[in-house]
């Protein structure tokens, strides 16, 4: 059995292969945003600006004390690169733009915007690695360049050859993620001309909102993120709904004269502010009175 929404069939199924990032997701603010969607660009950052304490932190030896300078070189080398990530769907139902600890965390404490993107529409140059992050209780945090590595052309090579090592495994308490990673040491920016198919926010009424859809001018899909209650118990289930469409319904319906519930909300608040001072009061409000059509 399974609780039918707007979204499809919750709970969802596990996805495999290339279904898990036929959809990707990138949480940023909104001013970044505005910049991403005029110029049509998502920007790498630099490796060393990760947030992950082990991922930067890692020791490198060698098997010759003569290979030391090639430590030196391997740091060059590893930092040269720089990183675009992107949240999966996490499964058939659960999207990518559905996380709270992303839109917590990338998504400027839930104020952001979530910028859904089809994979395939990407232009993704072909020098760029990528890949899905894995995830395990204990990564290696030392590497070792091999006896064989003299010159600064192999260092590179070894990183590339090493590409799912050095750059797509990550400790687990980053699972929630839900990482796919590409990485370029030659590129500053992704081009996502016609790769957004949806933009995510958390309101269907800020001034964020507005501007997005103000901004978009009907060329995607603006969503919000709502929670609805499981018919069969107490969980939240997170659904997505049009925002233009939620605001007017909401609208029409606050200023329609025979909606009941406004009379009963306004008549609650209006006892509640004439008590809120008295901690002692009863805030239990007996009657209620309705204006006869």
């Amino acid at each position: 059995m399974g609780t039918y929404t707007v979204n499809g069939k919750f709970p969802g199924k596990k996805l495999k292969g290339e279904e898990q990032y036929k959809k990707l997701y990138h949480y940023t603010s909104f001013n970044t945003f505005v910049k991403i969607w005029c110029t049509k660009k998502l920007k790498l950052g630099e490796l060393t600006e990760v947030n992950d304490l082990l991922e930067m932190n890692g020791n490198i030896q060698t098997e010759s004390p003569q290979q030391t300078p090639l430590i030196f070189a391997y740091k060059d080398i590893r930092t040269s690169y720089k990183q675009l990530s992107f949240t999966m769907d996490y499964d058939s139902y659960i999207k990518g733009c559905m996380s709270p600890l992303m839109w917590g965390v990338y998504g400027d404490k839930r104020k952001g915007v979530c910028i859904e993107f089809d994979y395939k529409k990407l232009n993704i140059p072909n020098n760029f690695l990528k890949d899905i992050v894995k995830y395990f209780p204990a990564v290696k945090n030392v590497v070792t360049l091999p006896i064989e590595l003299k010159t600064k052309k192999d260092i590179k090579n070894f990183v590339e050859r090493n590409a799912k090592e050095n750059f797509f495994i990550k400790q687990e308490s980053w699972k929630g993620e839900n990482e796919f990673r590409l990485i370029s040491d030659k590129n500053d920016y992704l081009d996502i001309s016609s790769a957004i198919s949806s933009v995510y926010l958390t309101s269907y009424d800020s001034v964020e909102c507005l501007c997005v859809e103000d901004l978009i001018k009907d060329k995607c899909e603006i969503k919000f993120i709502d929670y609805i209650k499981n018919p069969s118990g107490n969980e939240s289930i997170p659904i997505t709904r049009d925002t233009r469409k939620t605001r007017e319904s909401y609208e029409k319906a606050k200023r329609s004269s025979s909606n009941v519930i406004n009379s009963i909300s306004q008549q609650a608040l209006n006892f509640y502010n004439s008590k809120k001072d008295d901690e002692n009061a009863s805030l239990i409000l007996e009657k209620y009175s309705f204006k006869q059509n």
